[in-house]
């Protein structure tokens, strides 16, 4: 071998010792490593995930940790997100697309350690490096010992081909996707899923309908089955954007950039016969043999790689519970969250609905606000706002929401974007995110009789009164407001969910999932020729416990109006997607 060869298998070595010594280290430290093997961490932690941890005094809300549920002879250890903490230490956890926490609380004794590194991906080259390791160096040392040198590169090339082909087939970690349930309503057929996969994904239903999603992302896909049909056939495919493409195409193209790179340093000259004249070049034969049998391949790099490969493979086979303890989620609660994020749960509507996300770049007065149903219903930016990283819906993209900046004389609102007025309806609900500190209360999301300025008349209000309780009302005739008010203040700096319905069955509100006040009496409201919805700002004159100010001051984000009135199952789904 030259002194350059030399250099490189001796470099190898190194980097391969060094890294069993931070690997030791680790792991005498306290630290573990896990591999994520089940969906119910999202995107926060998909399948095929590293998860490295460290050992901790106490565990916090929102920690991810890896601990031992606390029940006799449970095979595999639990990696969720911690949601509540007791003064003795003890902890309840849930993973993030789990509807309800996982069913017993775990001790400080039962915790492996506090998440450290999450490294999507990382989990499943993991599991195939003892595959890959090993079967390459033994294709290196067949390819090196007993075949000729004109096959080498070939054999190498289709063997670790296969190797990677064998490792992806066994661990499926590009392409995937989960049903977690299937709901059906007057709207259609209602899918959950959650992609498995490294790569994007788009799951279409055979009876109508798409869904595009990423590694560890939840959404619903919703299909018209026709009637008399048992169902639908769903497929997917791989659907990237076009500089994941050219990654793609790159990775598949090292073979072949090898190979071209073998035949330039050792090119292949046959002679072509005796000279036949002066025009042609002369040529130098290379003769073509095997590597002689006294070759032998460095034993020190190589002995040391297949060493960690051992190792690896020992340790991962031996030490389920801990070292690298296989990752799963409660199987009782797996498929228990219809959404995932805020949007999802948001634009799963009926026809003609509309939802200003509120988190736009540009929300300077005149911006517009842009409408996420599809419905092409956007809004416009009046007055002063700025935005806030801190919203609710962590798993939401982007990371903005709404602040509003009204004066003493310049109020800040949002208002349709179209002139033409939006009918009245008697069947409906608004939902809103909402945090405030104020004392002065002011109007979250209304009816108006004018798109701009102040109307004569306003109705279907959700508004907050000085004391911060939640008030929505409606007017069966003009000049009789009635209204169903909060009992508790929700004017305590944190987020909250609104939602209000409006039905034959009366009226209701909602606080953060649960209902908290109702009027079965009241079922219309009035201003029947139609109008405007309006988030921020409009007069509330006349109506009970009006509060100082009319304007909101304070933070929105997805403010939503509906065509039908959420049952109570959707508007619990609606925050837990938000939590």
């Amino acid at each position: 071998m030259r002194l350059g060869g030399r250099a490189v298998a001796l470099l190898a070595a190194l980097v391969v010792v060094a890294g069993l010594i931070g690997v030791g280290s680790w792991f005498a430290t306290g630290g573990r490593w896990q591999v994520v093997s089940t969906p119910s961490m999202g995107t926060a932690a998909p399948v095929g995930t590293l998860v490295l941890t460290r050992p901790a005094p106490s565990v916090a809300v929102g920690d991810v940790v890896t601990y031992r549920p606390p029940v006799a002879n449970h095979p595999l250890t639990v990696t969720h997100r911690v949601v509540a903490v007791a003064p003795d230490g003890s902890f309840r956890t849930r993973g993030d697309i789990n509807g309800a926490e996982d069913p017993w609380t775990a001790r400080p004794s039962d915790l492996v350690g506090v998440a450290v590194v999450v490294a999507p991906g990382l989990g499943w080259l993991l599991e195939a490096l003892p595959l890959l390791v090993s079967g390459g160096l033994l294709l290196w040392w067949v390819t090196r010992l007993w075949v000729p040198r004109r096959w080498g590169v070939p054999l190498r090339v289709l063997g670790f081909s296969g190797l990677i082909a064998a490792a992806t087939t066994v661990l499926k970690p590009f392409v995937g996707v989960v049903t977690l349930a299937t709901t059906s309503d007057a709207a259609g057929s209602h899918i959950t899923l959650v992609s498995t996969g490294l790569l994007p994904i788009r799951v279409t239903a055979a009876t109508g309908g798409e869904l595009d999603l990423v590694d560890g992302q939840v959404g619903v896909l919703t299909t018209q089955v026709p009637e008399g049909e048992k169902g639908t056939v769903i497929t997917s495919g791989v659907h990237m954007p076009w500089w994941l493409w050219v990654l793609m195409v790159a990775f598949w193209l090292t073979p072949m950039l090898y190979g071209l790179l073998a035949a330039w340093r050792h090119p292949l000259v046959v002679d072509d016969g005796p000279d036949d004249g002066p025009d042609d070049p002369p040529t130098t034969p290379i003769p073509v043999v095997a590597a002689p049998r006294s070759y032998r391949p460095p034993l020190v790099g190589t002995t040391v790689v297949a060493g960690l490969v051992v190792a690896l493979t020992l340790v991962t086979a031996t030490t389920t519970a801990s070292f690298t303890a296989r990752v799963t989620n409660s199987a009782n609660t797996a498929a228990s969250a219809a959404y995932f994020t805020c949007t999802s749960a948001f634009t799963d509507g009926s026809a003609d609905f509309q939802v200003w996300p509120l988190d736009d770049a540009t929300v300077t007065s005149g911006a517009t606000a842009r409408d996420a149903s599809g419905n092409g219903r956007t809004g416009t930016y009046t007055g002063g706002f700025t935005t806030t990283t801190a919203k609710p819906c962590p798993r939401d993209t982007p990371a903005r929401a709404v602040t509003l900046a009204p004066t003493a004389t310049t109020p800040s609102y949002v208002t349709p974007s179209a002139v033409l007025a939006t009918a009245a309806r008697n069947t409906f609900s608004v939902a809103v995110w909402f945090r405030t500190t104020t004392t002065t209360g002011g109007r979250m999301l209304g009816f108006s009789t004018a798109r701009t300025g102040a109307s004569l008349s306003t109705d279907r209000h959700l508004y907050m009164t000085d004391a911060g309780r939640v008030v929505f009302g409606a007017q069966p005739a003009l000049n009789t407001p009635m209204t169903v008010t909060s009992t508790k203040a929700y004017n305590d700096g944190a987020w909250h969910l609104a939602v209000a319905t409006l039905s034959p069955a009366g009226m209701t509100l909602s606080l953060d999932g649960a209902q908290v006040a109702a009027n079965s009496a009241v079922t219309s409201g009035s201003l029947q020729l139609g109008g405007y919805w309006r988030a921020g700002w409009d007069t509330l004159a006349g109506w009970p416990s009006r509060p100082t100010t009319d304007y909101w001051a304070g933070s929105l984000y997805d403010a939503a109006v509906y065509t039908d009135a959420l049952p109570a199952a959707r508007i619990a789904a609606m925050y837990a997607a938000g939590t």
